[in-house]
């Protein structure tokens, strides 16, 4: 036994050698054959070149040095480039494919019931930012269910909420409400507001443009005069592509007939004229469109288990600018926690 002991040492002591010798080379070894993780693919389809939406989405990627390759196709308010954009895509597949506001997202993913996979992307894991109304566009499952490749963000407060936010500022019991009529969430907004109204005690004027052609920022100014008529308090912009694009028309028209402007979104009133508005933050909001892409792409999470959310925290925008022009000065209890843009 001592001899075999003996004849043991110089082999033990020779497979010690060689285990820290591998111990040693192992991290370099490693180092140099790991493979560095390739940028994700993200094909950003847009309806008017990039917001603050998509400066957060970016910030977000950076902030967490993540590597990614952004596709930008802008549309440029054309819905009718969408196929061709979706033709490019599948002869050269990205990772994922983000896509902004209700036309654009419809037109690539389809209603939930009514998917057409030779015109809709079906096999790749699509996020949606901007879509007001997911549920009630058919974009988002009725609640309960799910989508196997869609989810995204929305960015609009309860309207319920809303209505608040306008009464705090000044008494409201006739909303007027300029809109594309060829927009869906449009429709469906002013739909909401409408029923909302019969329990909150106000009434909605609705002026509808595009109902017998295409809707001209010429329409804007008269219908505008035409509430104010009818006995508006305030005019409402809602989640509406073409009043936004066309927003200082409406202001302009607003502050003609004495009307304030109040926004369901962001850009009306930091970068237009509107004189208050309730909204989410552009930025919070791609960054909120980028944790999904993080959680597909990274965490390898299924869309369809990841849910259709908004913001949780909205801020109160009051533009001072607008409310010096019409004598509509703000209550002092709103100015403890609203944004004053000057």
């Amino acid at each position: 036994m001592k001899r075999i002991m003996t004849g043991m040492i110089p082999f033990l002591r020779t497979l010690a050698l060689l285990m820290l010798a591998c111990i040693y080379v192992a991290p370099g070894a490693l180092a140099q054959t790991a493979p560095a993780r390739e940028p994700l693919t993200i094909a950003m389809i847009l309806w008017r070149g990039e917001t603050r939406v998509e400066d957060g989405f970016r910030a977000f990627f950076k902030d967490r040095d993540i590597a990614v390759d952004l596709q930008v196709f802008d549309v440029e308010r054309d819905l009718d480039r969408i196929p061709d954009i979706i033709a490019t895509l599948r002869k050269n597949p990205p990772d994922l494919v983000y896509t902004w506001g209700t036309g654009i997202t419809s037109k690539v993913v389809g209603k939930y019931n009514q998917v057409d996979p030779d015109k809709n992307i079906t096999d790749l894991p699509v996020v949606f930012v901007m879509v007001s109304s997911p549920w009630k566009t058919g974009i988002a499952a009725p609640l309960g269910q799910s989508r196997p490749n869609v989810t995204g963000a929305t960015h609009i407060a309860p309207l319920a909420v809303q209505i608040q936010a306008i009464r705090a500022y000044r008494p409201m019991t006739k909303l007027g409400v300029v809109y594309n009529s060829g927009e869906d969430n449009s429709v469906s907004n002013v739909q909401e507001l409408t029923a909302l109204g019969s329990e909150m005690g106000f009434d909605v004027l609705a002026a509808p443009l595009g109902e017998n052609a295409p809707p001209s920022p010429d329409d804007i100014a008269p219908a505008v005069a035409d509430l104010a008529k009818r006995g508006a308090d305030i005019l409402y912009i809602g989640p509406d592509n073409f009043i936004g694009t066309y927003r200082d028309a409406l202001t302009d028209a607003g502050f003609a007939n004495d009307l304030a402007a109040f926004s369901a979104t962001e850009l009306e009133v930091r970068d237009g004229q509107a004189m208050l508005g309730l909204v989410s933050r552009y930025e919070l909001v791609g960054r909120l469109a980028a944790s999904k892409v993080e959680d597909i792409l990274i965490k390898g999470v299924s869309p369809s288990d990841i849910p259709v959310e908004t913001l949780d925290r909205f801020s109160y925008l009051i533009r001072l600018s607008s409310a010096r022009r019409l004598a509509l000065y703000p209550p002092l209890s709103l100015l403890d926690y609203a944004e004053i843009i000057k």
